[in-house]
């Protein structure tokens, strides 16, 4: 069923704004740098205002990444701008050849005001069912 009542379902779906992003190191070594740094940026990550949920992710050989979930684009922009997660940028990127990653990447993502609710996460009723209707795409 299409719904713009997220109220029931789980932090992940009630998020109107995603971070994703995710480094790739220099070396094992530069790695564990991070998890070093990893523990006050997460502490301040949970108590941020409009935080919702979120879950880092590691790729073998060399690469970690976050995704996290925010109840609004601000909340996510005003997260970035605290001491914490400045001060892990600052050494993430530090001054070219002595970064500790060669690469990386970032991605904004936004929900859609309305999306799909099922069973236990509807917010009206708990009744199981296909939508009748999936939204038209681009092409439509």
């Amino acid at each position: 069923m299409r719904s713009n009542d997220f109220s029931l379902a789980p932090p992940q779906a009630q998020a109107g704004a995603y971070f994703l992003g995710a480094n790739r190191y220099r070396s094992p070594l530069h790695m564990l740098g991070q998890l070093r740094r990893w523990p006050p940026l997460a502490k301040a990550l949970r108590r941020a205002p409009g935080y919702l949920w979120h879950r880092s992710y590691f790729e073998f050989p060399d690469r970690i990444g976050l995704f996290v979930a925010f109840a609004t684009r601000d909340d996510l922009m005003r997260f970035a701008r605290t001491p914490e997660h400045v001060t892990i940028m600052r050494w993430l990127i530090g001054d070219g050849e002595s970064s500790p990653a060669r690469g990386g990447f970032i991605r904004i993502l936004t929900a859609d005001e309305w999306g799909y609710t099922n069973g236990e996460f509807r917010a009206e009723d708990g009744r199981l069912g296909m939508i009748e209707n999936f939204t038209p795409t681009s092409e439509e």
